[in-house]
């Protein structure tokens, strides 16, 4: 979800109340009545509208961009993600990634980056390089120090706010990221995420719908 949507036309006072939640379908299928829940506050409630640039549709899927209308005014802010109950993605500030670095300055560990995903940016810190990719043999080489420019490698993160996401393999859109230097604002490396260990729940912070 990239935001929350509420226009002001003081001509049309049909829409003095609309409270849409516009982003883009990064998998699958949603359809109106589907039961749904909002990460991370695991709040659920269940489709009451779609809109679309074309109208109101029944169903939308990806990688459409829509605005989805909830039967209840939960509290949604901008790079919270709306999930159906099934097929349900993890949730975790424990991160375990490959990525291309392609900064001069080297990765090392304890270094502190922005790390931007699907809406959202938070701040995330290197906690371990756990091997470095011999582009020659293709063997992984554990425990470098550091990832010189176009290294690629697997590290661990830890981010300031849990990430939901899916490993790279199955959604690339929920599964990649990128670092950014803090101060320049330059992209120093490429990512993509691991398979989550723990999927959320589906009876996560339950609430009536």
């Amino acid at each position: 979800m990239q935001w929350v949507n509420r226009p002001n036309n003081p001509r049309d006072p049909a829409w003095h109340d609309f409270r849409g939640l516009s982003g883009q379908i990064a998998g699958g299928i949603v359809k109106v009545g589907q039961k749904v829940m909002v990460l991370p506050s695991g709040m659920k409630s269940s489709v009451k509208e779609i809109w679309t640039y074309d109208g109101s549709p029944h169903e939308a899927f990806c990688p459409q961009s829509v605005t989805l209308v909830l039967e209840h005014d939960l509290d949604i802010s901008r790079g919270d993600t709306i999930v159906g109950l099934e097929n349900l993605p993890g949730m975790s500030a424990d991160l375990h990634a490959r990525i291309c670095w392609m900064n001069p300055r080297p990765l090392q560990r304890g270094r502190k980056y922005f790390l931007k995903h699907t809406a959202q940016t938070v701040q995330a810190v290197v906690a371990a390089i756990e091997n470095r990719i011999n582009i020659t043999t293709f063997d992984p080489e554990p425990e470098p120090d550091e990832l010189a420019i176009n290294d690629i490698g697997e590290i661990r993160l830890r981010s300031s706010r849990p990430l939901v996401f899916d490993g790279y393999a199955a959604n690339r859109l929920t599964g990649s990221f990128i670092l950014i230097e803090q101060g320049t604002n330059f992209t120093v490396a490429a990512g993509m995420l691991n398979p989550p260990t723990e999927l959320v729940k589906p009876e996560y912070n339950d609430f009536a719908i």
